[in-house]
């Protein structure tokens, strides 16, 4: 900082303090290379902040269609769902116990075109990106806040070993970049019959289930390491929520893990 002395008229000078022109670049300089460092950060946690907020509403929404649905149609095994699956019976399924109890802008059934078109990435093993669409079987539609979803019912087996179930392809920010498995697609199965038993529609997030329908976390930490590549078809959405429904950082990623090396396969 360089001292400036004022003269008034020929009376006593003032002594000013001022920052010369090379300490006002430099300032500027370091300003700008903490906010290089810190701004993508920022952004990236409130955009991770949104999409797990999304999903979460997303969830809870689809997660109540059945029991408002059994309301009006009594117990799921006595549901209208004929066995197999295809594009008829999802449409059938989303149209009856589905769209009518959520808010839903639009409705596209398995077209295929202008909005209701949609593609996403899948990566391969080697980490590879391909686009595929969304399987013609499957019914689309919005929800009021922007979130595509698409579904597919299945229903197979008799008396004890019948089952029933959806499954739910979730697009928090519809057909928005990046439109990518595991970073903002996320797959959910609407479990409705299980073993011929009625589970009143339990709505799980994609993971490799034991026989009592349980999820490990060290399973699903080791299937969330390759989610973005197509591992378990996207395990993410059960760390997500998890962890509270936030998507972990690498140090949360890590502790969930309870082993370092996983720092290195951080999926996000």
């Amino acid at each position: 900082m360089k001292k400036i002395n004022l003269n008034y008229g020929g009376g006593a000078s003032r002594s000013l303090k001022a920052f010369t022109l090379a300490e006002v670049l430099i300032t500027l300089a370091i300003i700008g290379v903490v906010a290089a460092l810190t701004i993508p950060s920022v952004i990236t946690n409130y955009k991770n902040q949104e999409i797990a907020t999304t999903l979460k509403k997303a969830y809870s929404m689809l997660a109540s269609t059945s029991n408002l649905a059994i309301k009006d149609y009594g117990p799921v095994s006595g549901w209208n769902i004929p066995e197999g699956y295809g594009i008829d019976l999802s449409v059938d399924f989303a149209e009856k116990y589905i769209i009518p109890y959520l808010r839903v802008s639009k409705t596209c059934g398995t077209s295929n075109e202008g909005d209701c078109e949609y593609k996403y990435i899948r990566r391969r093993s080697n980490g590879t990106p391909s686009t595929v669409s969304l399987a013609s079987y499957f019914t689309k539609f919005y929800l009021a806040n922007g979130t595509l979803v698409g579904v597919a019912s299945q229903s197979f087996g008799e008396g004890a070993g019948k089952h029933v179930n959806a499954m739910y392809y979730i697009d928090t920010n519809g057909k928005n970049a990046p439109n990518e498995l595991g970073k903002d697609l996320f797959i959910f199965n609407h479990l409705l019959v299980f073993n011929g038993k009625d589970f009143g529609g339990k709505l799980l997030p994609n993971c490799n289930y034991d026989e009592n329908m349980q999820c490990s976390l060290s399973v699903a930490i080791k299937d969330a390491s390759g989610c973005k590549k197509g591992g378990a078809l996207g395990t993410c959405a059960y760390l997500i929520m998890q962890n509270g429904w936030k998507i972990p950082n690498k140090d949360e990623y890590v502790r969930m893990a309870g082993d370092e090396s996983y720092r290195a396969l951080y999926p996000w």
